[in-house]
C-alpha cells in the first residue's frame, strides 16, 4: 500500500517531482503533435527507383566496397516531394568473385542500404541486385576435345553492372518528413 509522506520536506520534493513531471510533458505533447501534423509519413515498402552512378565490376569490385547511387526521380507522398531527385544512396558490393579459368563467370551482388529525405534524415532502404558474367564451360570442353590441355585456359567473362542502371529499391521503415 502506498502511503504520504508525513514530513513536511517530503510533501514538497514530491510536489514539485509532481510538478516537473506535468510540466515536462505538457510540453512535450504539443511539440509532437505540432511534428506530426507539419509532417507526412513515408510508409514501408514505398517503391522507387535509383541509378548506378558507375559501372561496378566483379573483376575490381571486392565484398565491402562502398557504392554510391542517386535516385532517379522525386519520390512524392500526397503530392509532397520527400526524397528528392538526384538525392544519394548509399550501398555496398556484397559479393565480388571475378571470372576464372575453365569457363567460370564472375558474380557480382550489390545491395542497397539508405538515402536521406528532404529533411536530411536517414532513411534505410532494401533492394538488391545480382549480375553473373557468361559461364563458358560448355565451350572450355568443346575446346578441350579440339585442342587438349590447352582449352583449359579459355576463360569465363567477368560479371558488371553499367552505369546508369536502374533498380528498383523500397523503404525499409516507416518515417515521419516535414515536406
Amino acid at each position: 500500500m502506498l502511503t504520504c509522506p508525513s514530513s513536511a520536506k517530503a510533501r514538497l520534493t514530491l510536489s514539485c517531482a509532481l510538478v516537473l513531471f506535468l510540466l515536462t510533458h505538457a510540453a512535450i505533447a504539443p511539440a509532437a503533435l505540432a511534428l506530426q501534423e507539419g509532417s507526412i509519413a513515408v510508409p514501408d515498402g514505398t517503391e522507387f527507383m535509383v541509378v548506378t552512378t558507375e559501372e561496378i565490376n566483379s573483376k575490381t569490385a571486392t565484398e565491402g566496397d562502398p557504392l554510391t547511387f542517386k535516385v532517379e526521380d522525386d519520390v512524392k507522398i500526397n503530392g509532397k516531394v520527400v526524397i528528392a531527385k538526384g538525392a544519394l544512396v548509399k550501398g555496398i558490393v556484397s559479393n565480388a568473385s571475378k571470372s576464372g579459368r575453365m569457363g567460370k563467370a564472375g558474380q557480382l551482388s550489390i545491395r542497397i542500404e539508405s538515402t536521406t529525405t528532404v529533411d536530411e534524415q536517414k532513411v534505410k532502404l532494401r533492394a538488391s541486385k545480382g549480375k553473373e558474367g557468361d559461364d563458358k564451360t560448355g565451350t572450355t570442353v568443346a575446346l578441350v576435345v579440339l585442342f587438349g590441355p590447352l582449352g583449359f585456359l579459355k576463360k569465363g567473362k567477368n560479371a558488371s553492372i553499367k552505369e546508369g542502371t536502374q533498380i528498383k529499391v523500397y523503404t525499409d521503415e516507416e518515417k515521419r518528413v516535414r515536406a
